[in-house]
């Protein structure tokens, strides 16, 4: 029978793993009530096992005090950005955001105990495998979890970009990026079994990564595997793991590649359903024999040999002059034009076309417009959750855009240099003590802290590209690996079997601090997440034709958040429904107060308006909502 502290030692990486599952599995947490309930679960349970003295499991650090700090202050200042921000009611959805990833934070920090990497890595690499598997599945089989075309109908590429469950191509190939660090760590360092299991997985993830058809994802395994490759100490083990996984791997990608229409026409085409069958059965085929061969390589030869400094320089050196060559072979300066260019309609692209295609899609013009609004306020931005509105007044080209693509940019042209600067430096206060780690450490110790800076490092790649930081899915792993590099967890172990860490004892006064400060941030987390869940009610009461019950219930929200101007916006919409057009003007002027950015307030505005007889402010309104977004095809002519 397995100890209490053994049967813990399991339990806990199987929590992980599935809560790693659950925020992808519910459309990567991205919506608003998703994230929100996600945060009052996680404070709730620092509170609870603070008061019960079960965390802290170890003494803090400093490094994690310094960088949870920072991390705080990025929040403070998001908050703060709701006094001069057009939105505040954005501004104070922002600030949520940021106390949420401080939330995953401090969980990472508070409740590892020292030395217990490898434990939080068998969560991530369980969670993020079975996230890339399942899939994979959705594709095989597409009717096997029901509907999974709704997102295509927004998205035409949806279709042919492999997303589910994280409703976005991009966001899924970087859970799979995510993936193959902390796969490889336990390739290299388990048992011969655990190795070949660890391998097992490579060759589907790889066949999902080719199938979500994102570059950004590509690019990002490459940067965690040469990371790894670089600061691991076992080198030799990790290049065996890639290349029995590679091979296999390269295998998956030849069956996808003989079935077209599986991979560009999955949901329109019935041979796709048997090429589908067919591909499961090779591709299961091909991670049973990568995990077999490996499992077997690692028994025949238990300890890889270790290269020499020189023949490690000299390989090192060949990679760098291949790297180079790459480089210029594909004629840089020419695939950067072409990135900048206004991006063409790639609606019928293949997968395997956008793959090799070398368009931004609009980055440019995006990440462009955000260094335009932080000329306008280059100190402290124009607010948070203010690049929507900027965009759509400021577009270069026809498109409806809520974030920059890039957190770095996007953090500029909102919270100006000074959240930037302490965004920058909550980032380098974790990489830092991080990369300090890997000396003094057992292999194995060094191993884990290897795999965390590989996968925060994919992370620093596609945050800085493309929209993670606000798909929570994405960003809780990355910021729990930043507190895992920074906590007790990738701490070093303690010598001797009776060794036993002493902890400072809480003062009770300390505590109370602590559980007021929670209960603050949960009220903070549950404020929006009741109003939202009121508006949500109040639109399904008017789609059942309850309008009085609808009317209640956006009364409710309003209460609950009247700074905001959604609850205002729902007021007003409902009255409207109900003719009740004096009051609707009234709950609509109240929308506009609170956010006069938004021009779909003022399209609203002039609507009512006109119903209610003044046509001079109806006009003014619409010309309003026409400046607002003036490349909006509901104003053209």
């Amino acid at each position: 029978m397995p100890s209490g502290r053994q049967f813990a030692a399991y339990l806990w990486p199987a929590l992980l793993a599935a809560g790693v599952f659950w925020l992808a599995w519910d459309e990567g947490t991205y919506g608003l009530t998703s994230r929100n309930s996600v945060a009052v679960v996680v404070l709730w349970a620092i509170v609870l096992a603070s008061a019960a003295s079960l965390w802290p499991a170890a003494r803090v650090p400093g490094p994690a005090l310094l960088s949870g700090s920072l991390l705080g202050a990025v929040a403070i200042w998001t908050g703060l950005s709701a006094l001069w921000a057009a939105s505040p009611e954005k501004a104070f959805n922002e600030f949520d955001r940021v106390f949420l990833l401080l939330a995953v934070f401090a969980l990472a920090v508070v409740a590892a105990p020292r030395g217990s990497a490898r434990r939080w890595l068998a969560g991530l690499a369980l969670g993020l495998t079975s996230v890339g598997v399942i899939a994979l599945v959705s594709r095989l089989f597409p009717h096997s979890f029901g509907d999974t075309a709704q997102l295509a109908q927004v998205f035409p590429t949806a279709s042919k970009r492999l997303s589910f469950p994280v409703d976005y191509w991009n966001g899924l190939a970087t859970l799979v990026a995510f993936a193959i660090p902390c796969l490889l760590y336990f390739a290299a360092e388990s048992r011969a079994v655990v190795r070949g299991l660890a391998v097992a997985p490579l060759p589907a993830l790889v066949a999902t990564l080719y199938l979500t058809s994102s570059r950004g994802g590509w690019v990002a395994a490459a940067i965690a595997i040469v990371v790894l490759m670089t600061v691991t100490s076992r080198r030799w083990a990790t290049a065996g793991a890639l290349l029995v996984g590679g091979a296999a791997s390269a295998g998956t990608v030849a069956v996808l590649l003989a079935r077209d229409e599986l991979v560009d026409s999955p949901l329109t085409s019935s041979v796709a359903e048997s090429q589908g069958r067919s591909a499961a059965l090779l591709i299961a085929l091909l991670c049973a024999v990568a995990g077999a061969a490996y499992g077997l390589l690692a028994i025949v030869v238990p300890v890889p040999p270790r290269a020499s400094r020189t023949a490690s320089t000299a390989f090192a050196a060949v990679l760098v002059l291949v790297s180079l060559a790459a480089v210029v072979a594909v004629h840089p300066v020419r695939r950067y034009e072409h990135f900048k260019e206004i991006p063409p309609e790639l609606t019928g692209a293949s997968v395997q076309e956008h793959l090799f295609s070398t368009s931004g899609n609009g980055r440019w013009q995006w990440w462009s417009a955000a260094a335009d609004e932080w000329e306008t306020r280059p100190v402290v931005g124009r607010g948070a959750g203010s690049y929507e509105a900027w965009w759509a007044e400021h577009a270069s080209i026809p498109a409806f855009v809520r974030d920059a693509h890039s957190l770095y940019l996007e953090t500029l042209g909102e919270l100006g240099l000074v959240g930037l600067a302490l965004l920058l430096a909550f980032l380098v206060s974790c990489i830092v003590p991080g990369v300090r780690r890997l000396g003094g450490r057992s292999e194995e110790e060094r191993a884990a802290v290897a795999a965390l800076l590989a996968l925060v490092a994919a992370f620093l790649f596609e945050a800085g590209i493309d929209w993670m930081w606000e798909l929570t899915a994405v960003s809780a792993v990355a910021i729990l690996a930043l507190g895992l590099l920074t906590g007790p967890a990738t701490e070093a172990a303690f010598s001797g079997l009776k060794a036993v860490e002493t902890r400072r004892r809480v003062s009770p006064a300390l505590r109370i601090a602590v559980a007021a400060v929670a209960f603050g941030l949960i009220v903070a987390e549950t404020i929006p997440l009741l109003a939202n869940m009121e508006v949500r009610k109040s639109q399904q009461s008017v789609n059942s034709g309850n309008l009085a019950q609808a009317l209640d219930q956006a009364e409710s929200a309003r209460s609950i958040q009247p700074w905001a101007a959604t609850p205002y916006l729902q007021l007003a919409l409902v009255q409207e429904l109900g003719g009740q057009i004096d009051e609707a003007h009234s709950s609509i002027e109240h929308a506009l107060e609170n956010d006069q950015s938004d021009w779909r307030l003022w399209l609203v505005a002039a609507r009512i308006q006109t119903k209610a007889g003044d046509i001079a402010a109806a006009r003014e309104s619409l010309a309003e909502a026409r400046e607002l977004n003036p490349k909006s095809q509901l104003f053209a002519g």
